[in-house]
């Protein structure tokens, strides 16, 4: 015979232990005052994005912890740039080794053409190399950033495809649709902080500003601007969206600093209480009281003329040597400018430490102050590295490899470059697009050690030479190899044209003689 049992007791209808009498517990005293939220990602996330980036810049503005961290990452991800290496599938395209070799040196002197000029700019400004920069430096400071592609004819490049990036303020809702962070759309769709979705979640177009709505100095009419997501014809996206992401059915980025706002806030206001306290203490200030009137109401001997209080104002400062002349009746009574905080290094270093782990960023790179020994100061930056490696992957997807492919379609449909089938069959264009980013290496504690690593890697076939290359300072294993035969040939030739000719040796060694 079957007997039901409540499902929060057991058989002998003691209460089950569980996460209810844990984490999930309504009984526990340290847990009755916790409130939370259980809302979505609109809820938690996107319609708090704009108050979270004007503090996430406020603080980057300021210095500091949140100036740091996303600067730190931006030159460990992106540095001088991420370049890339055009990799065929000539195994699929039936390309031989030396025609597949032509054609991605080909591809990659076109590209320079393009990525090393400003005209790949909208505004004419920035290299391609230099967007990288300010795209993901933008991506970590406001949470994220987007890129609008459009052709301009100019006159130094045979290319019109240019970027434009647009600050995350940009993209809002229109002031049409009755809220300025989310919306209904007729067709059963939301408007969620200026990004566009329809009734199964996917987004289908942007709506950005003339300018942005938080701007001063521009007092020009807000005007915004349905981008589509996708091209009706080619299905090539119009506009990048790169962003950084925490949870499903996201639709707008949360700066880096998002987690860390009140705790920075908080630091940096002790920073400069402990700041002003010892620019206090260092301060030798004197007060002289007379119990008559001289005449001489104010500063005696201080700091500049136009700073001394007259009889009208007697407003007094602390500065360095000031002697003052104190009405009559009027006395100081405690003047101790003297502070001591035994305690401040390690509270400092405990709470860098702490928000340094809750970035992902080891403490010692934060700080850029290595103290340990080889070993520990290697494991920081082999844990630092993983981190730079996701970001670098997530940045080459969303806005490298994207913009690769949209300036090869120019190339390839101008004629610039051969590619045949490339617009005829989706495999074929993906085969010629393959291309690998190569960035800034992780750098080296103790160099010779490393190298002698990276030989037994190796010899033992567990990595290639080209990898090796490429993750250590960056470079082409096939650049450098072509680069290192024409200086042995040229050492070759500098050496055989130096060496002394044999009939003169035996014609000195006969005068000798």
């Amino acid at each position: 015979m079957n007997t039901l049992i409540d499902k929060g007791r057991s058989k002998t209808g003691t209460p089950k232990m569980s996460y209810g009498s844990h984490g999930a517990s309504t009984t526990l005293n340290s847990l009755i005052g916790w409130i939370v939220n259980a809302g979505d990602a609109e809820d938690n996330i996107d319609l708090y994005s704009s108050t979270l980036r004007k503090r996430a810049r406020d603080l980057y503005a300021g210095g500091g912890l949140a100036r740091s961290g996303p600067q730190t990452l931006t030159l460990s991800v992106v540095g001088w740039g991420v370049l890339p290496k055009p990799k065929i599938d000539g195994e699929f395209l039936g390309l031989s080794d030396e025609a597949r070799e032509e054609a991605e040196r080909t591809i990659l002197r076109e590209f320079r053409l393009w990525a090393e000029n400003t005209m790949c700019d909208a505004e004419r400004q920035q290299n391609f190399y230099g967007l990288q920069q300010l795209a993901f430096l933008s991506m970590l400071m406001s949470g994220d950033v987007f890129a609008l592609f459009g052709m301009k004819e100019n006159r130094r490049t045979p290319y019109q495809t240019t970027v434009r990036l647009l600050e995350a303020d940009r993209i809002c809702n229109p002031e049409s649709s009755g809220d300025s962070e989310s919306a209904e759309t007729e067709s059963g769709g939301r408007i969620i902080d200026g990004v566009e979705i329809d009734r199964e979640g996917a987004v289908i177009r942007y709506h950005v500003a003339s300018r942005s709505p938080n701007a001063e100095a521009n007092a020009s009419e807000l005007v915004w601007t349905a981008i589509d997501a996708f091209g009706k014809d080619t299905g090539y996206p119009n506009i990048l969206h790169v962003m950084t992401y925490e949870r499903p059915e996201q639709r707008r980025g949360v700066p880096f600093v998002s987690a860390e706002i009140e705790q920075i806030k908080q630091f940096t206001r002790y920073m400069n209480a402990e700041l002003a306290a010892n620019v206090v203490s260092s301060m030798l200030t004197a007060f002289i009281v007379s119990d008559e009137d001289d005449g001489k109401f104010g500063l005696e001997d201080a700091v500049n003329d136009d700073e001394k209080v007259t009889d009208d104002e007697l407003s007094l400062e602390l500065a360095p040597g000031a002697i003052y002349n104190l009405p009559p009746g009027k006395k100081v009574e405690t003047v101790n400018p003297l502070r001591s905080n035994t305690q401040f290094e390690s509270f400092v270093n405990t709470c860098i430490m702490v928000m340094a782990s809750s970035m992902g960023i080891p403490k010692e790179v934060l700080v850029k102050k290595y103290e340990s020994n080889y070993t520990a100061a290697r494991a920081a930056l082999l844990d630092f590295w993983r981190t730079v490696r996701v970001y670098r992957t997530r940045f080459n997807s969303s806005f490298n490899q994207p913009i690769y492919e949209q300036w090869l379609s120019e190339a390839v449909a101008t004629g610039r470059i051969d590619a045949p089938g490339f617009f005829d069959d989706p495999a074929v264009r993906q085969a010629w697009c393959g291309c690998v980013w190569m960035g800034a290496s992780m750098g080296h504690v103790d160099p010779l050690k490393e190298v002698n690593a990276a030989a037994m890697r190796i010899a033992n076939n567990i990595t290639t030479q080209e990898q090796e290359a490429s993750e250590y300072n960056g470079n082409d294993w096939t650049a450098n190899i072509r680069q290192r035969k024409k200086e042995i040939a040229a050492l070759n030739e500098l050496n055989a044209g130096e060496a002394p000719d044999k009939d003169d040796e035996e014609k000195e060694g006969k005068e000798n003689a």
